[in-house]
């Protein structure tokens, strides 16, 4: 499509979507620095290629997604291989079991995961299942069955908290909640419920330093956000697609002559 002229002018993709990330299971996984090596391992950008490239997602460094009030860019984890590998040294970690849905995409992002993995000695076996059975494992297991698991989220509403409090809070392992990694922090739980607390101007800065705090403990490996792109009719003008949500703007295209 983008080799076309007239199509590719008239694409619309989104800056960024939901957030596609490599959930850690810390009760099994317990070793943080094994934690930040896998962090630091990850390509981002192959698995960016396994989803079509720039097109299809880009690059994510951060929990908290683009187009969200209280975001602040920053990468606590660059892809190094030689930064893995010596957060590695001297530690033994056994085979990990990659939990995965069984669709391409969903392989596809395991299969890069998985080699990455592999270069800074890690042992990985993907594990791909149906989504409802990848959701008994994930949400309402105990966690026994995977240390790896590939994940998405979009938040329901733009708020920090949409993104953090699902996927970080205590209160949401099992049970049908999304804390796939299995994360318990009683400091990072009474910092989510002090930011819940206040405005959405008065939390901004707060939320910014939980998505920070988080992230030293490693728990999740943020992946990419995925882009929808949508072609619109030569006819239709002002067409382009909000970072929040990831879907064009209806209220104010037109039609021209």
């Amino acid at each position: 499509m983008t080799g076309n002229p007239s199509a590719r002018s008239r694409l619309a993709t989104a800056s960024a979507g939901p957030l596609l990330y490599l959930a850690i299971n810390v009760e099994r996984v317990t070793d943080v620095d094994v934690r930040r090596a896998i962090s630091h391992a990850v390509d981002k950008k192959a698995v960016q290629a396994a989803l079509g490239g720039s097109l299809g997602a880009a690059v994510a460094s951060t929990y908290i997604t683009p187009g969200v009030p209280g975001r602040q860019e920053y990468d606590l984890y660059p892809t190094s291989t030689s930064k893995a590998e010596q957060l590695l040294k001297g530690r033994k970690v056994g085979k990990l079991v990659l939990l995965t849905a069984n669709d391409d995409a969903s392989v596809a992002i395991a299969q890069a995961v998985q080699q990455s993995l592999q270069k800074v000695g890690l042992t990985v076996s993907i594990s791909p299942v149906e989504d409802d059975t990848w959701t008994e494992r994930a949400t309402q297991g105990n966690g026994s069955a995977y240390d790896l698991a590939i994940s998405a989220w979009n938040p329901d509403y733009p708020s920090a908290n949409a993104n953090l409090q699902p996927l970080f809070a205590s209160s949401e392992i099992g049970s049908g909640g999304y804390n796939v990694s299995r994360y318990r922090n009683p400091e990072v739980d009474k910092l989510l419920a002090s930011a819940a607390a206040l405005s959405v101007s008065e939390a901004k800065s707060q939320w910014a330093a939980i998505d920070k705090r988080i992230a030293q403990d490693a728990p999740v490996v943020p992946l990419v956000y995925r882009r929808n792109s949508f072609l619109h009719g030569s006819g239709v003008s002002n067409f382009f697609v909000n970072p929040f949500p990831s879907y064009p703007n209806y209220l104010t295209l037109g039609v021209t002559a």
